[in-house]
């Protein structure tokens, strides 16, 4: 009877112990070192990323501050208990001061794979919840927006169905990055609890531990057990605005007040040893420590996010640049064409002008040379039969006109053919 009762108090504190304890296959926090088999850094093994995603050691980046990008984060394994709680810490910042968008997504749903979509880069159909913290402010629905919203699917709605009654609140979970105080400790968070039929969520906006409710939804209407199958995923989206959608860390655990304590713990990096003699010069060395520590993890978070903005920043000036100098190659491709067809074609036309003026201009006096040698040819022959009627028995004098008008004008066409000559016409 002993052993059966140590048995099964032994299997109480067991069970007690293990409901207490983060959710390792949906928790990660920096810093990030799994990496793939290409090399690139994971969240942990067991979460995949896609599109524009990127891991860094202190912080994931879903979406740099570019236009048309997306990002996410999603689970391998379903969550495989009836409730749980998580804080999801993230940063929403820019260089933009009064024009920004789109933001987060956090998804708690039946689907086991990412499903790109038009809905903060999910499908609107799914059975589960979605958490949403909005930054655009569409002039068009202005009156029905939220910061932080609430959608609930069983599978059957579609976006407009699910925001005709709006769930949530209005908070700001935005930094502008070009303030003089911005600094990778600005941050938000955000708290929520969930089973099978209840929802809340809490927000501390800036990071300051100051939570306030957003949204207590006691009625879901899922179908029973959805949130045991169900998978947790994180997106982000830009479209014609920007920003940088960074996730900081996400912890789950299936113990809300676990995850309470989990953040209110302090981080101790060195140990107190209780045998020093000197217990308060201790005390203070390990007090120091921890600050330098914190603050070399602060400086290294920092340079970071730095180093992130420039190598996009970088990236985007090399993209610009290329196509830029696609764009002039073929701009003087396309010039050099059509100077040489106008060229070409200016060349030909007047060749050919000329060719048939020079042409017509010979033809035309080729034509009179043989007219004018008609006439005085008709001429010389008029005079000839005039003279033989008059003189019929005398043959020499017509004859000797006759040689002297053949060779006036054999040397009068001589002449002109030599004329010719000299205006390059022949």
């Amino acid at each position: 009877m002993g052993s059966f009762l140590f048995f099964s108090l032994l299997l109480v504190a067991i069970f007690a112990n293990a409901i207490g304890e983060l959710l390792e296959y949906h928790t990660f926090q920096p810093p990030f070192q799994e990496v793939d088999s290409t090399g690139a850094r994971l969240p942990s093994p067991h979460w995949r990323t896609y599109g524009t995603a990127v891991v860094n050691n202190n912080f994931i980046r879903l979406t740099p501050d570019r236009q048309s990008k997306k990002g996410a984060l999603w689970s391998r394994r379903s969550v495989n208990v009836p409730n749980f709680s998580a804080i999801l810490k993230f940063r929403i910042s820019g260089q933009g001061k009064n024009f920004f968008g789109d933001g987060i997504g956090m998804w708690i749903v039946q689907q086991s794979y990412y499903s790109e979509g038009t809905l903060h880069g999910f499908q609107e159909k799914f059975v589960g919840v979605g958490i949403i913290f909005d930054t655009f402010k569409n002039t068009e629905n202005i009156a029905s927006h939220r910061d932080v919203t609430i959608l609930v699917n069983d599978g059957t709605k579609t976006y407009e169905m699910m925001t005709e009654k709006v769930q949530g609140c209005n908070t700001n979970v935005r930094y502008h990055a070009e303030r003089a105080d911005f600094s990778v400790l600005d941050a938000s968070r955000a708290k929520i609890n969930v089973d099978d039929t209840k929802l809340e969520v809490w927000i501390d906006a800036k990071n300051s531990n100051e939570w306030e409710s957003c949204v207590t939804i006691p009625r879901l209407n899922l179908p029973a057990g959805w949130l045991s199958k169900s998978y947790i995923g994180v997106t982000a989206t830009t479209g014609q605005l920007a920003d940088n959608h960074d996730i900081i860390y996400l912890k789950t655990s299936s113990d809300a007040t676990q995850i309470d304590q989990v953040e209110e713990e302090a981080k101790i990096h060195f140990a107190l040893d209780e045998d020093l003699s000197t217990p308060d010069k201790f005390n203070r060395l390990v007090e120091v420590t921890n600050k330098l520590i914190d603050a070399h993890e602060t400086l290294d978070h920092h340079v970071e996010h730095q180093l992130a903005s420039v190598v996009d920043h970088i990236k985007n000036l090399i993209s610009k640049l290329e196509k830029r100098e696609d764009k002039s190659e073929t701009r003087l491709t396309n010039l050099e064409d059509i100077i040489k067809k106008e060229v070409e074609g200016s060349l030909e036309t007047r060749l050919s002008a000329l060719e048939m003026q020079m042409k017509g201009s010979v033809e035309r006096k080729m034509t009179n040379i043989e007219s004018a040698l008609d006439r005085k040819m008709a001429r010389i022959e008029t005079k000839t039969t005039e003279l033989a009627q008059n003189n019929s028995g005398g043959w020499k004098l017509p004859f000797l006109v006759l040689l002297v008008v053949i060779f006036a004008a054999a040397g009068g066409l001589y002449y002109f053919y030599l004329r010719l000559q000299k205006m390059h016409i022949l």
